[in-house]
């Protein structure tokens, strides 16, 4: 028998292996998440700022984390970054070491959001806080920040990768680039038995199903494209894409569907798939190695779009 790869043992060792799921309470859920996310990731790289602030979201205040790396220049560009869980699980401190590492390789402002989550505020309650937080950016909340509200990005992973594609499509024109991080695209098909050998990790066919009960107020609402902007029928003037991808992931053929519907609308792509990594390996930064070099090369890419 093959010995256990590094993030099947930091998945085993942490509880993460189908974290959502039937039969766990949200508060287990959110609970284990939150438990392993400084062990996963140590020593992430030290900021000039990372403070916690309120924002205005779509029916109140919202907490958010700004992150400042060393030598990022005044009236830069910022990315606002909603964190992956399903749209159930996650916050600010399960995401820090990964928007800390992003803001270091990127050298740019990163604003993490605590956006509302389900089941406590179903669909579309976390679309409309990305948007209205987006939109408090656009109008000055930006320059409020040290940022450029003319140079703004996107940025998510898994869940959160599919807010970042629905703040892209809703907002098209008003920002310069969308990193999707093994994005969660559409809740339409969650069943598909024919990627069994993808299951087990940190999401699964199992998983999206639960996701989809948590988080929709009815099946019919799986069809909006605010739910599945893979579905969006309009994709022309979209800003650039950085799609990062891992091979072992249930949501790999969806990412790939959007990459090429993003190339055919004429929109700058690039996706770029990590061999042998699980959904979410961004999150294991501080076990794995290939885990920080995805990190830096989309970072990278970002800052390009954003700094041109």
């Amino acid at each position: 028998m093959s010995a256990a790869s590094p993030w099947q043992e930091a998945l085993t060792r942490f509880g993460l292996h189908d974290l959502i799921r039937y039969g766990r309470t949200v508060d287990s859920m959110r609970r284990t998440l939150l438990r392993a996310a400084p062990l996963t990731d140590r020593d992430p790289p030290d900021m000039a700022q990372a403070r916690d602030i309120a924002v205005p979201g779509a029916e109140g205040p919202l907490n958010a984390r700004l992150y400042v790396p060393h030598g990022a220049a005044e009236g830069g560009p910022l990315v606002l970054f909603t964190h992956g869980g399903g749209y159930v699980v996650g916050d600010l401190d399960t995401h820090d070491p990964l928007c800390r590492r992003l803001a270091h390789e990127g050298d740019f402002r990163v604003l993490a959001l605590d956006y509302r989550l389900a089941p406590e505020h179903r669909f579309p309650a976390a679309v409309e806080d990305a948007l209205a937080v987006f939109d408090w950016l656009r109008g000055g909340g930006a320059a409020e920040l040290g940022g450029d509200p003319a140079r703004l990005g996107v940025a998510g992973d898994s869940a959160g990768g599919g807010l970042a594609a629905v703040l892209a499509q809703a907002r098209r024109g008003e920002l310069r680039h969308q990193l999707l991080i093994y994005p969660l695209l559409q809740l339409v098909e969650t069943n598909d038995r024919r990627r069994k050998a993808l299951q087990g990790g940190l999401i699964s066919t199992a998983a999206l199903d639960a996701i989809r009960d948590l988080y929709l107020p009815d099946a019919d609402a799986a069809r909006d494209v605010r739910a599945s902007p893979l579905f969006a029928e309009d994709l022309a003037g979209l800003p650039p894409a950085f799609i990062a991808a891992s091979e072992l992931d249930p949501l790999l053929d969806e990412g790939a569907a959007y990459e090429a519907r993003l190339a055919a609308s004429g929109v700058p792509v690039t996706r770029a798939v990590v061999k042998a990594m699980p959904h979410g390996f961004w999150n294991l930064a501080g076990l794995i190695p290939a885990a920080r070099a995805s990190i830096a090369a989309a970072a990278r890419d970002a800052a390009k779009w954003l700094n041109g």
